[in-house]
């Protein structure tokens, strides 16, 4: 597959008019570079020379952290770059809460480029929940760069119910809405809200985007190990990319966001436990499938006992 940054840096030396032995002399390199950079066996690396191709071949920065994304996923050509990590990267890399989620919200922002600090939250918001529930996030890492993430709450049924009726914000949740696991009564079923399964758009192939949904189905599998179960998910979906991803997890649209502005996708996905472990990722999972089957024979099964 051809590379963007090869292509560009063709197509945009081609409209200045210059041969590759004129390129070449422009940026003071040999024609065989200048041919392998167009063909995508290299890319061009130091700052004076990415200065001199900004300004000469007219290339913005974003342009080229785009081209240069896409030409390493290309060029190192696995999916293992990708790792997903828990709490324990913040202490590995000496990132605090408080950064994690700056990152985290531009994430936000680049996949929901609508999105207001009203629908989103603040640092400070989202500070003590992520530190009291240090196993409801995940991030999705590519070398030494925060590309994506999964989020979730479980919340009390009042908040939750207002989640399905679209009236309550992202930016109104607070650690007093949320619930636990426990460790002692397995009766309990909980209602989950998942927040976020997004990886940012320069990453976004195949295989970061099911390298982190893998992870959650993980994560919603070793739940169901410990006898924690989850009688009911709701998500609401901002992108075309998030409506699919709800189909593929088996549940169904209820309605639209109050908050949506005109022209805005904010449509609220619903599935009962039985829902997922008959249809989308968990009923693949026969760990998942089995037990939660098990536990809500019919559709009545819903709520908390």
């Amino acid at each position: 597959m051809a590379q963007l940054l090869a292509l560009h840096l063709k197509t945009r030396r081609e409209a200045r008019g210059l041969s590759q032995e004129q390129a070449a002399e422009l940026f003071s390199v040999d024609k065989d570079t200048i041919s392998r950079w167009e063909r995508g066996k290299n890319r061009p690396t130091g700052i004076a020379l990415l200065e001199a191709l900004r300004r000469e071949y007219s290339i913005s920065q974003k342009e080229l952290d785009d081209w240069f994304s896409e030409w390493a996923l290309q060029n190192l050509g696995s999916d293992q770059q990708y790792w997903v990590r828990d709490f324990g990267y913040l202490g590995a890399t000496g990132i605090d809460e408080e950064k994690l989620l700056e990152k985290l919200i531009e994430i936000d922002v680049a996949l929901i480029p609508r999105l207001t600090h009203q629908d989103e939250g603040s640092v400070a918001q989202w500070a003590p929940i992520f530190q009291a529930s240090p196993f409801t996030w995940k991030l999705l890492t590519w070398g030494d760069q925060i590309v994506g993430y999964w989020q979730f709450v479980f919340l009390k049924d009042e908040y939750f119910e207002l989640v399905k009726q679209g009236k309550l914000r992202d930016s109104e949740i607070d650690p007093s809405m949320l619930e636990y696991p426990s460790l002692v009564d397995m009766s309990r079923n909980y209602r989950m809200y998942i927040i976020m399964i997004g990886v940012h758009g320069s990453h976004q192939r195949p295989g970061p985007n099911m390298r982190l949904i893998q992870s959650f189905v993980k994560e919603i599998e070793n739940f169901t190990t410990n006898g924690w179960f989850i009688s009911e998910f709701v998500a609401v979906a901002f992108t075309p990319q998030g409506v699919t991803l709800c189909n593929d997890f088996g549940m169904t649209f209820i309605g639209r966001h109050t908050a949506a502005r005109a022209g805005e996708l904010a449509e609220i996905f619903h599935a009962t436990g039985r829902q997922v472990a008959l249809q989308g990722h968990f009923s693949k999972r026969p760990k998942i499938a089995g037990p939660y089957l098990k536990r809500f024979p019919s559709t009545l099964g819903e709520g908390k006992p």
